[in-house]
């Protein structure tokens, strides 16, 4: 590629303006490249309204100005093979390159500018960048259709627990009745995941347990309590039923949970427990939690309870963050430390003809795409938290680095503890009970269900796929039809959500 670049000639067309060309072949008109770039744009054929619209090496540019004005809802992105045409950068309103970045090109894509967009893109090569650089146009089509995958993976996902979110927040909402907010501090925070390197350490974390807040993940609840070792709060966000099971046991060794208030959660820890809800700034549950005075605490939507307990760990204290027990890989043996509480429900399904070696095996090729996703979303955020933030392990050799943040041990942990002479000042709880009777809940929550079902918004969360497919939609009766078929679907679930209450 620099070969390429140094010998790119660059001089004026007969309009004046700049051109370029690569072995006597021109990336642009050496009569009027402008002219050309408006006719590029002219000649896009769209059967749908695109959200996004990438152009694979436009090197100069000249066609950005003519699809925003064609397309003015869309968002037009060019995709770089090369730093020689970054000058005309801001004629987009996003440039990726396909190879700097520390996550591949389709994952950028996807992190940057989400599945809604991306399930509704188009895509064009400039043609003769594509002649000039056939290699870097593959790659960047095949991180295309894997970002596009992905997303419509994604989109199927949220389609099919959206109505299970939203039943799972009026819920919490309804019942929840000891609130509790924190307020920051600067001690050392701890969090457990459960992956297989959580096992060694547990002896450190029992034996170095005073020396910082432990922040618990649902999963490596049960591993904890098993080892005698008592977290500060269990952390929930999945929306799943067998969330449940993680923090369904007993004999609990913490009172105090954080829950995100669409997630699944017993019924039994809001009525009995101290809760911190969990709230993302642009959901659903927010106007729920506010319904019935509800107080909460802002949490980052992403797609793995890790990295909701890192972003919300990082707003309750300036001092350090360590990850124990965070592997992102698969695991040959049992993807999770044991006890755990999936495991413990899986075990009863062996049997001779499928014992627990073929589920392990199946458990095991599973996870790596998931556990590649979650990966990747550390790696992305890393250099916002590599000041701070670390992954610990008793010596654990993992699979994978996590971008900016380093592994440490726990010879480095305590080094890093002793060397603070500071006095860190305690995260602090306040409580607040939620009143309301029962029939004052419910009133106040299906008044504030029913004006969100009139709203974008509520589409856009509760109905993703018909929300992307109005949005696409050319054709004015078609996009009625979807209407009305959209509020066929709305008023049976309010209905749903009314006899849940």
């Amino acid at each position: 590629m620099e070969a390429i670049e140094s010998a790119l000639s660059f001089e004026a067309s007969r309009s004046g303006e700049l051109t370029c060309s690569f072995q006597g072949k021109y990336f642009h008109s050496k009569y009027n490249p402008r002219t050309e770039g408006e006719r590029f744009a002219e000649n896009i054929q769209a059967d749908f309204s695109p959200l996004c619209i990438f152009v694979l090496e436009p090197a100069l540019s000249y066609c950005a100005p003519y699809i925003k004005k064609r397309f003015p809802e869309a968002l037009v992105c060019a995709i770089r093979f090369t730093r020689a045409f970054s000058d005309s950068d801001r004629e987009w309103n996003h440039v990726f390159y396909l190879k700097e970045g520390k996550i591949s090109l389709g994952e950028e894509l996807f992190s940057t500018l989400g599945e809604e967009k991306l399930c509704a893109s188009l895509s064009f090569d400039w043609p003769a960048t594509k002649q000039a650089f056939p290699q870097e146009n593959t790659e960047s089509w095949n991180e295309i259709k894997k970002s596009i995958l992905k997303s419509r993976d994604v989109i199927a996902t949220r389609a099919y627990f959206s109505k299970r979110w939203l039943k799972n927040s009026i819920i919490f909402a309804s019942r929840i009745k000891k609130a509790c907010i924190l307020a920051k501090g600067s001690e050392s925070i701890v969090i457990t995941a459960s992956g297989p390197s959580l096992g060694p350490s547990l002896p450190f974390i029992k034996e170095n347990r005073k020396r910082f807040f432990l922040i618990a993940l649902s999963s490596s609840y049960l591993p904890l309590s098993s080892y005698g070792i008592k977290a500060d709060m269990v952390i929930s966000s999945d929306g799943g039923y067998w969330a449940k099971k993680h923090l369904d046991f007993p004999q609990k060794q913490t009172e105090l949970f954080a829950i995100e208030a669409e997630g699944a959660v017993p019924r039994h820890i809001l009525a009995e427990d101290a809760v911190i809800p969990l709230a993302y700034p642009d959901g659903l549950e927010t106007d729920f939690l506010k319904a019935v005075g509800c107080p909460f605490m802002i949490s980052e939507r992403n797609g793995t309870v890790a990295g909701t307990a890192l972003t919300f760990a990082a707003t309750m204290t300036s001092g350090s963050i360590y990850l124990c027990g965070l592997d992102q890989a698969a695991s040959p043996a049992f993807q999770h430390t044991q006890p755990n509480a999936l495991e413990t429900d899986n075990a009863r399904r062996d049997f001779r003809l499928k014992p627990v070696e073929t589920r392990i095996s199946a458990s095991r090729f599973n996870s790596s795409s998931v556990l590649e996703i979650y990966r990747n979303w550390f790696i992305t955020v890393s250099p916002r938290f590599s000041k701070n933030v670390f992954r610990l392990s008793d010596n654990y050799h993992y699979e994978y680095a996590l971008g900016d943040i380093r592994d440490i041990n726990w010879d480095d942990f305590s080094r890093k503890e002793s060397g603070n002479n500071e006095v860190p000042q305690k995260i602090k709880m306040s409580e607040y009970s939620v009143s309301g009777k029962k029939e004052e809940r419910r009133e106040k929550i299906l008044k504030s269900l029913a004006e969100l079902s009139k709203t974008q918004k509520f589409i856009d969360e509760v109905f993703p796929m018909e929300a992307i497919l109005i949005k696409r939609e050319l054709s004015d009766t078609k996009a009625q039809n979807l209407r009305m078929n959209l509020a066929e679907k709305t008023r049976k679930l309010l209905s749903e959500c009314s006899k849940l209450l």
